[in-house]
């Protein structure tokens, strides 16, 4: 696996950045057993997942806290890490076009310098946390662009998490910075509004994967955001485990989504 950290300047973001990329290449298992290593070859384009943080988090947080890259050499699947500060994924009111940058500026940053396919069935998303609903909005603003959206203990039902944060001891984000003085249902922010319009236009939707710990402090949440996904009739899976709001949970289960993810654990040939 090739570990490629690139910063970069962002027209959307008005500053440098950082992502993270894996890219699959022959490893010793591969060399030692003579396996086949035709994945690897001139002109092949992989397989890609976007791959999103939660609050408090940053590009570096799914290479250091799980097993990712050994996950995505076993399905030879590219992965791209982004930051996003704790934006919630909008195009802020104050502040910066976290939104922008990642459904439109990365995408093509990334399938112009590495080798990616840009095909809508080879494209995925997932996060956790406030990923989660990071995953789920950039698939809803751009099903053209991304087939599957994936959320792990995410914020999906935004109007009920940010509801609950008044709760906890402490919180990253400013409402106002985010969404100005708008209420988040029926706007832009809310998820099944976005379903609802994509599907009053006859628009493809991209399928959906949701999980989360059966004790963590956003499970309820998501109980009411996979009985709304059921009612709007997304193509939703759906599993629920033991565990909370933390990295075990998240490493265990992001292996789930790659085995939900309909993928070829091969190079897209290209046309």
């Amino acid at each position: 696996m090739a570990y490629i950290k690139t910063h970069f300047f962002s027209t959307a973001l008005c500053f440098g950045t950082d992502i993270e990329v894996f890219i699959p290449t022959p490893d010793a298992d591969e060399l030692l057993l003579g396996k086949s290593r035709d994945y690897f070859t001139p002109g092949v384009k992989y397989q890609v997942l976007y791959l999103l943080h939660g609050a408090y988090g940053d590009y570096s947080d799914w290479p250091h806290l799980t097993s990712i890259e050994r996950y995505a050499q076993d399905h030879k699947l590219a992965v791209v890490m982004p930051s996003a500060s704790n934006s919630f994924y909008q195009n802020m009111h104050y502040g910066s076009d976290y939104l922008r940058y990642i459904t439109e500026e990365l995408p093509v940053f990334c399938e112009h310098t590495f080798p990616i396919s840009d095909k809508r069935e080879d494209t995925f998303v997932a996060g956790l946390s406030m990923g989660g609903y990071g995953a789920l909005k950039a698939a809803l603003t751009r099903p053209e662009k991304y087939s599957c959206a994936a959320s792990l203990s995410g914020a999906i039902d935004l109007e009920a998490v940010i509801g609950g944060l008044s709760s906890l001891p402490s919180s990253p984000f400013v409402y106002e910075n985010l969404f100005g003085n708008k209420e988040i249902t029926g706007s832009d922010a809310d998820l099944f509004e976005l379903i609802r319009r994509l599907k009053s236009e006859g628009c493809e939707l991209p399928k959906i994967y949701q999980t989360v710990g059966t004790e963590d402090f956003i499970y309820q949440a998501n109980l009411s955001a996979k009985e709304k996904l059921e009612k709007l009739g997304v193509d939703l899976t759906y599993e629920e485990y033991p565990g909370i709001h933390n990295w075990v949970f998240w490493d265990a289960h992001i292996q789930d989504v790659m085995n939900w993810l309909p993928l070829k654990n091969a190079p897209v040939e290209e046309n």
